[in-house]
């Protein structure tokens, strides 16, 4: 070797151990003038250091996120570049802390090595792959020139392209989602009052006569559901509390204290369906408030409590209704694994994508809350006992107990006295008052009489409930009654009015009582059942903030030699 490349070479070699900088002794920009280029190595220009500054706070306004340039004679005693850039990244903490949205540019000079190091959340939107590319077309073309100012320009320029591409949470919670909220406040409340207004209208007016159930001095009021009659403003009501679970869910997902919960695109749909679950379950008094009101409205006009509900009718109406959540779900979770799709998910704007996942969530939590209350079981039964005046649409009295014997006919007095049946008289004491001088037949006249008779009771021939068992020797008839095959009768049914008899034989029930009593029973049955913007300034970050963000690396991206 000639002997001026050893003087050279003994000269050189302290100087390069004296480049030789540690991480913590190179200069945080952010902490020393909030800057984002720490040129060490006195490669680039002012003016380009400017540019690239300008640059990078254009995209920490844009999305959040942060690029560090460094440049550095050289990196021992590390044993990689790579390690190098890895632990400076993950030392300053460059990019959003929970979202990891930074991106360092390093330069070795010595090494003529250059890294770019990419955060955790970074790698799924720009692959090694693409780093490595860039690298190649856009820097290292620059660098051989010994151009660094346009190859850094060149690498920074297209990877903060592709980085505003990207929406990261927490996004800001805009005026748009305020709005949204006041106004769905609005909406529910107006059709919460407007259906309140539909049901008292309902209980003033009293709705149409059942119609499988007609006499001429009384009728019976069929129940109706809610959307039978305010089925627009349960919709107006339902629709105001999905835009408010939309702006209260958006108000949520900013906040940058949660945004570790929801990094990436999955976990942002699981945040979404859970703060929706939490809202659907706030919301689900008001529904049942706007139930009790219909209640209430029952009990007035019935004059005694509905029941709500059974506790056995109300989970199987739990489980029949849940397709309505799936309905909706479905399309919601269509959208969350095209998430996965980088390229579906750079060319759809986030705030559409959330906007239309929590819209399904929140429609499907809705409709199954309007249809649980609207088709809420109601202890109907009290209500078949209720009768109201022809004339005069009131509710009709029912006599007391103790007086009904003195209006009943004789047959009809000895069916109770056998105890195969009881009667209810019901008069409008408006249109026809009970007085001590009514007589038991203009009485009957203008009162409705609802028997309660016992199966097997009524007589075929004179259809009053004065039917009993007896034995075969107690027949009035001199003559017995045929064999049934060769079996004899083992009872007679005896009428104590009109004295007719019919057998009973073994196991075998009288024809023609028994069928003309389950006509009556089923048609007795049958006509009583049916009658503000400032949550998350970016742009405010960029200029006052002295520190990175607190951003991680696992160590994603890719270097390239010049």
């Amino acid at each position: 070797m000639p002997s001026y490349l050893l003087l050279l070479w003994a000269v050189l070699l302290p100087v390069n151990s004296l480049w030789a900088i540690p991480i913590s002794d190179i200069p945080n920009p952010r902490k020393l003038n909030g800057t984002w280029v720490s040129d060490v190595a006195n490669i680039l220009s002012p003016e380009t250091e400017a540019q690239l500054n300008q640059r990078i706070n254009r995209l920490v306004a844009k999305n959040g996120s942060e690029i560090a340039v460094v440049t550095v004679p050289n990196t021992s005693p590390a044993i990689t570049v790579k390690s190098y850039a890895t632990e400076l990244f993950n030392n300053w903490g460059i990019g959003k802390r929970g979202i990891d949205n930074g991106v360092l540019f390093l330069i070795a000079v010595k090494e003529r090595r250059l890294e770019i190091e990419t955060g955790r959340d970074i790698a799924p939107y720009i692959s090694d792959r693409q780093v490595a590319q860039i690298i190649t077309d856009l820097i290292t073309p620059e660098f051989k020139r010994q151009n660094f100012d346009r190859g850094i320009i060149n690498g920074v320029e297209e990877i903060a392209g592709r980085i505003e591409k990207i929406n990261f949470y927490p996004f800001p919670f805009t005026p748009i989602y305020s709005s949204l909220g006041i106004v769905g406040i609005a909406i529910a409340i107006s059709g919460g009052i407007l259906c309140t207004k539909k049901i008292k209208g309902w209980t003033q007016k009293l709705p149409t006569i059942e119609p499988n159930f007609q006499n001429s001095v009384v009728f019976q009021v069929k129940i109706p559901q809610l959307d039978e009659f305010a089925n627009l403003e349960m919709w107006l009501m339902g629709s105001g509390l999905v835009a408010l679970s939309i702006s209260t869910n958006a108000w949520v997902l900013s906040q940058e204290v949660w945004t570790n919960l929801f990094i990436n695109p999955f976990n942002q749909f699981i945040a979404t369906l859970l703060v929706n679950l939490i809202i659907a379950i706030a919301i689900l008094p008001i529904w049942l408030g706007l139930e009790r009101v219909w209640l209430k409205q029952l009990a007035q006009v019935f004059e005694y409590p509905i029941q709500r509900y059974e506790v056995d009718q109300v989970s199987v109406l739990l489980l029949r209704k849940s397709y309505l959540i799936l309905v909706f779900h479905l399309p919601a979770i269509a959208i969350a694994w095209l998430l996965g799709n980088t390229t579906i998910l750079l060319t759809i704007p986030n705030h559409l994508v959330f906007s239309i996942t929590s819209l399904l969530i929140a429609l499907g939590y809705q409709f199954w809350e309007m249809s649980l209350v609207d088709h809420m079981y109601l202890d109907t039964r009290p209500v078949k006992d209720t009768f109201f005046c022809q004339t005069c649409r009131q509710r009709t009295q029912k006599l007391a107990s103790d007086m009904v014997n003195q209006y009943l006919k004789k047959p009809e007095l000895s069916g109770v006295e056998l105890g195969n049946a009881t009667y209810d008289l019901y008069y409008c004491d408006r249109c026809h008052p009970l007085t001590n001088s009514s007589n038991s037949k203009k009485f009957r006249n203008h009162a409705y009489c609802l028997p309660h008779i016992q199966d097997q009771s009524i007589c075929p021939r004179c259809s009053y409930p004065t039917v009993i068992k007896v034995t075969p020797k107690q027949t009035r008839k001199s003559k017995k009654f045929p064999k049934q095959g060769s079996q004899e009768a083992i009872g007679i049914l005896q009428c104590q009015n009109c004295f007719h008899e019919e057998p009973v034989y073994p196991y075998v029930a009288p024809v023609s009582s028994s069928s003309y009593f389950s006509d009556y029973s089923s048609s007795y049955e049958s006509s009583s059942s049916s009658s503000s913007y400032d949550s998350y300034d970016y742009g405010s970050s960029s200029s006052s903030s002295s520190d990175f963000g607190g951003g991680g690396s696992d160590g994603g991206g890719a270097g390239g030699d010049w």
